[in-house]
């Protein structure tokens, strides 16, 4: 039975460090549904510990990518794979590293599907003719998957094909809706959870709650995260000058139970970010059902849909987003409709499962194809 699955070659990277791709490279390479229908081997990718060093040049990183090289090499030949998957990097140092593997393995004449979970690559190419012809040629006869709709117009002029879609996905619990068990605070809390780092919008939303208190709101918010270019210290500091000490409380990361305790007590989300691609803590929220206020940037409008699981601002626009959140505070009722709409959304589209079964559904699609 094994002998008749066809063979896919993942090239990916797990966890640590945490982040979207590496979570839903997680849950591929762990899928049932990948294990039952294809015959799957996985090179795991591991060149950096943290975040912080993900962007960062070293020649440890280059002598790892080397390495790595002649790995797959001996997969292309032992193994055999019909199909070879990689989550491509969109730019940056780590592009020119996948594109060799992409390369590599179109001399065996593989098909490729290049996963996007990031974005980036049409301001790079449009900054340089000769990284547009290197982007060009890395995405030539090979399938694309985007995460979005949204997405398409990053490679717009780079790849010359119909990419297919297939949204990330959470884990849920056969339960009761998020929605019936959750209780609502007498004074309104606000989460931020994400990495403490200027690009999520943090600074812009500690200026709206500073406008918030000054219309004379009652609220509650904590800001969940990791430092990044912000760290714990700067944020009270600043937290402390705006006097916003009794509104705002800097928790630090939190993780398993205690980021589950901070969602199920929460009343809004919010996540102003001015560069994301997907936003996969939006589906927590929603899973939690909680009303998203988040930008208008990358994917995220295809998942939060304004004015009915949340709002969407413009990535910056400091009173837009105090406005948004200030129609949430005074609006209990608004905020239950809003979070049951977000809930019946995520079900509906964005679970483990859904995502599972897309990208076996594609992967049947591409080995039909000659």
């Amino acid at each position: 039975m094994n002998g008749q699955k066809k063979k896919v070659l993942f090239i990916l990277q797990l966890p640590p460090p945490v982040h979207g791709a590496s979570m839903m490279n997680s849950y591929l390479v762990n899928s049932e549904i990948i294990k039952n229908n294809f015959d799957n081997k996985i090179i795991e990718l591991r060149f950096v510990k943290s975040l912080n060093e993900l962007r960062k040049f070293s020649l440890l990183k280059l002598w790892k990518a080397v390495i790595y090289y002649f790995r797959i090499f001996n997969e292309l030949i032992f193994f055999d794979p019909d199909l070879v998957y990689l989550p491509v990097a969109p730019s940056g140092y780590a592009f020119y590293r996948d594109m060799f593997y992409i390369f590599l393995a179109r001399i065996f004449r593989k098909r490729i599907v290049l996963h996007l979970h990031g974005k980036g690559i049409r301001e790079v190419a449009d900054k340089s003719s000769v990284k547009r012809y290197l982007y060009r040629r890395a995405f030539k006869n090979v399938y694309v998957i985007c995460l979005t709709p949204r997405l398409i117009s990053d490679i717009e002029g780079i790849y010359m094909s119909t990419p297919f879609i297939i949204p990330n996905g959470i884990g849920v619990k056969k339960s009761i809706p998020a929605w019936k068990q959750t209780a609502k605070n007498s004074i309104p809390q606000i989460l931020y959870l994400s990495n403490y780092r200027r690009s999520k919008g943090l600074l812009v939303l500690i200026e709206a709650l500073k406008i918030l208190k000054e219309e004379g709101h009652i609220f509650n918010a904590r800001l969940v995260g990791a430092p990044g270019d912000l760290t714990i210290e700067f944020l009270q500091d600043l937290i402390g000058s705006r006097m916003l000490t009794d509104f705002i409380q800097v928790t630090g990361p939190l993780y398993n139970e205690d980021k589950e305790k901070e969602f199920e007590n929460a009343d809004i989300f919010v996540l102003p970010t001015f560069f994301e691609s997907f936003g996969l803590v939006n589906l927590e929220a929603m899973y939690h059902s909680l009303p998203v206020v988040s930008s208008v940037e990358g994917g995220i409008p295809d998942i939060v849909i304004d004015g009915v699981t949340g709002f969407l601002v413009e990535p910056g626009d400091t009173v837009m987003l105090a406005g948004k959140i200030s129609l949430l505070l005074k609006d209990r009722d608004l905020r239950i409709e809003m979070g049951r709409n977000g809930y019946q959304r995520l079900i509906e589209n964005y679970t483990i499962s859904h995502f599972e079964n897309n990208i076996s559904n594609t992967f049947r699609t591409i080995l039909r194809n000659n």
